[in-house]
């Protein structure tokens, strides 16, 4: 097993690490959208999985407006 110490020099606030370099991955085109705050009912906390729903499936309560 090898161990590496790793200090603030390599991960602190003034030091650099690999994540600095990446570069964030093209949008995917389709899917879900990245937030799905929207599909949670507010009364009981179900995830809606069926699309274009208005109402909770478990409690009959209205899901969040997904605005524009």
């Amino acid at each position: 097993m090898t161990t590496h110490a790793h200090g603030p020099e390599v991960h602190g606030p003034e030091g650099s690490s690999d994540c600095d370099q990446l570069s964030a991955p093209a949008p995917a085109e389709g899917g879900e959208p990245a937030c799905l705050l929207h599909l949670v009912c507010p009364d009981c906390g179900r995830l809606a999985t069926e699309r274009g729903v208005r109402t909770c499936s478990r409690c009959g309560g209205p899901l969040p407006d997904p605005g524009p």
